[in-house]
């Protein structure tokens, strides 16, 4: 195992995948890329829109700068990777794209409404990833 991707959304339980994937990474000497996605789709209003996906966007730089420093014992070059569009469709591109061992992701997402959207997000990947997910839950 060799390349592991992680996606977050700075969720208690993208935090746990973080962890799981450090732990895996150290064990089995692999690189991290970690993904985050702003979801553009769920605006509807374009008026609104823009301005809200600038807000998300500035968030994912800070989570994924977070991200970095989490990594940095590792002793390898973190990627991360901050997309635009269908959460889970860029999750999926990118692990097939850069040809991944495994994806680490949490079970649920921030918020009573954006748990429902990585709930979903996880399964479906789960479901049409053609690389091994490990699914972690928060106890």
């Amino acid at each position: 195992m060799k390349k592991i991707l992680v996606p977050i959304d700075g969720s208690k339980c993208s935090q746990l995948a973080m962890q799981k994937a450090k732990e895996l990474a150290k064990a089995f000497d692999s690189s991290i890329t970690v993904i985050t996605v702003v979801d553009s789709i769920k605006y509807l209003d374009m008026e609104y829109r823009y301005n809200a996906v600038q807000k998300d966007l500035a968030y994912s730089k800070e989570l994924l700068k977070t991200a970095e420093k989490f990594f940095e014992d590792l002793g390898k070059e973190i990627e991360t990777v901050c997309k635009t569009g269908d959460v889970s469709e860029e999750i999926l591109n990118l692990a097939e794209e850069g040809d991944f061992d495994l994806i680490v992701i949490g079970s649920k997402g921030m918020g009573r409404f954006s748990r429902a959207i990585l709930g979903s997000v996880s399964q479906k990947i789960s479901q049409v990833a053609k690389t091994n997910v490990l699914i972690v839950k928060k106890p």
